[in-house]
């Protein structure tokens, strides 16, 4: 059962990262909400369909990077981790304050590693794996395990 939640303040930007299976119906989900939603995935055939739903695309993770929060929901440790590098990934394009919460599943370790190298630049992560599936997904419903230190739900 999906709530009708407006959010009624300034809008707030979502760069969300992986519109696969559970990605695709969370970003549904995001922009239903209210929130200005942009979308990276690697895909190009992803981003063509995105595309003709009329939901903003960009072809870079810099395209993303300026947003309020970033999300990633992304199958596995080795793709999160391309993603969340000071070389080559979003990490050089980050502002100190940003939100990132991550909501794939994968090592605990690696989770840990990305929230310490984001903390040096003054940038929250959440640790957000979620339960519930595609039909979770789609509905709006799933379980979400939150690692995070506590003074940073504060900042939430």
């Amino acid at each position: 059962m999906k709530t009708n939640t407006k959010i009624n303040s300034k809008k707030l930007s979502v760069g969300f990262i992986g519109a696969g299976n559970m990605g695709l119906p969370m970003i549904k989900n995001i922009i239903e909400a209210g929130f200005n939603v942009k979308v990276f995935d690697w895909n190009i055939k992803v981003t063509k369909k995105l595309d003709k739903m009329k939901i903003i695309s960009v072809n870079n993770l810099r395209g993303i990077a300026k947003s309020d929060f970033i999300i990633s929901m992304l199958p596995n440790t080795t793709d999160v981790e391309s993603v969340f590098n000071n070389e080559t990934g979003i990490n050089q394009f980050l502002s100190p304050g940003t939100i990132v919460i991550d909501m794939s599943t994968i090592s605990s370790t690696s989770s840990m590693q990305i929230g310490k190298i984001l903390q040096k630049k003054q940038i929250e992560f959440l640790d957000a794996p979620v339960s519930g599936g595609v039909k979770g997904a789609i509905n709006g419903l799933y379980l979400l395990w939150l690692g995070v230190k506590k003074k940073s739900i504060k900042n939430l």
